[in-house]
């Protein structure tokens, strides 16, 4: 008695239908319990078969995004939000910020940039401004509480600049802090770049369903 090489599966990650090749091994082992006459058995090898296939087939797809994803730059001389703004403190005492490359990217081709005025009082946490693109808007939260005493007209006028350059020429505002005390606990809450990479990582794995 004979069993044929292949079967035919449906899974939920495949569109259409898909030939899986039951290992040779596996035949075998299928063979011989035919003979003995235990076709209770057979179920088993075959979902073996399946599954192994399958996860070589996953393997496969992990390495292939693996080799896709463009990981984000961490600037290790900046702190950052959970809600992925850079924080840096000038010479002059006053709180640069602007998005972490890791944002920018999620928003290829950012078409327009707000932020309030200056001399707006802004709160730690709390929105100050917008980037938006074609497809929807994200807020811009401070990291510190304190005045906007600068803005960034370059970004203002050619929005995608934050895309090509988040670190450097595309910062979006500055902060004065309302309390230098106060200043030193909230620089402390913020996250150092191996933790923000960390935290990265952790949601580009959720995005690949890993």
């Amino acid at each position: 008695m004979t069993v044929k090489t292949e079967l035919m599966v449906v899974s939920a990650q495949m569109p259409d239908w898909k030939t899986v090749r039951v290992r040779q091994e596996l035949l075998e082992a299928v063979e011989k319990t035919i003979e003995r006459d235990q076709n209770q058995s057979i179920s088993q090898f075959v979902s073996e078969a399946i599954q192994m296939h399958l996860d070589e087939l996953r393997k496969k797809r992990e390495q292939i995004v693996e080799k896709t994803i463009e990981y984000p730059v961490i600037h290790d001389r900046l702190l950052y939000t959970p809600h992925h703004m850079w924080a840096m403190v000038t010479p002059e005492g006053n709180i640069r910020v602007g998005l972490s490359d890791y944002a920018q990217k999620l928003m290829d081709g950012i078409s327009g940039v707000q932020i309030s005025q200056i001399g707006s009082q802004v709160q730690k946490e709390k929105p100050f401004g917008l980037v938006e693109t074609w497809m929807f808007r994200f807020d811009l939260y401070s990291p510190v509480a304190g005045k906007i005493i600068r803005q960034n007209k370059a970004v203002q006028e050619e929005p995608t600049i934050i895309n090509k350059h988040p670190y450097e020429a595309g910062w979006i505002a500055e902060i004065r802090p309302d309390n230098l005390v106060a200043l030193e606990e909230e620089l402390r809450e913020l996250m150092k770049p191996e933790q923000y990479k960390t935290w990265v990582s952790k949601l580009q794995s959720r995005a690949r369903g890993i």
